[in-house]
């Protein structure tokens, strides 16, 4: 099974585009149950649509959209999109069901 998702002509989103339409690394890879780095993979293998805000290295978004898709072709459930939505948006944080750090 192909699970490669299409790409867009310019993967950079609108300017004006709200910004909780998209998801960062760390809120897909705890959707996924995946590290992080395979999630850098599958953005820069082009799996995952992605792209990269900020100067240098910056960081890297994947729009709910492409998420969406991704989910579809891979045959995984639709609802795995309200979860990264709802998982801290970066690894620093922490999620409100983990016991605090000591």
């Amino acid at each position: 099974m192909d699970t490669t998702v299409s790409h867009t002509a310019d993967p950079t989103p609108p300017a004006l585009a709200d910004p909780t339409d998209y998801l960062t690394v760390p809120q897909v890879a705890f959707a996924l149950r995946l590290s992080q780095e395979t999630v850098w993979r599958m953005a820069r293998s082009g799996t995952l649509a992605a792209y990269r805000v900020g100067n240098g290295r910056g960081q890297v978004r994947i729009s709910r959209d492409a998420f969406r898709a991704y989910l579809t072709a891979t045959g995984l459930p639709a609802g795995l999109s309200a979860v990264a939505a709802s998982a801290p948006s970066s690894s620093r944080e922490r999620a409100p069901w983990t016991k605090p750090r000591r």
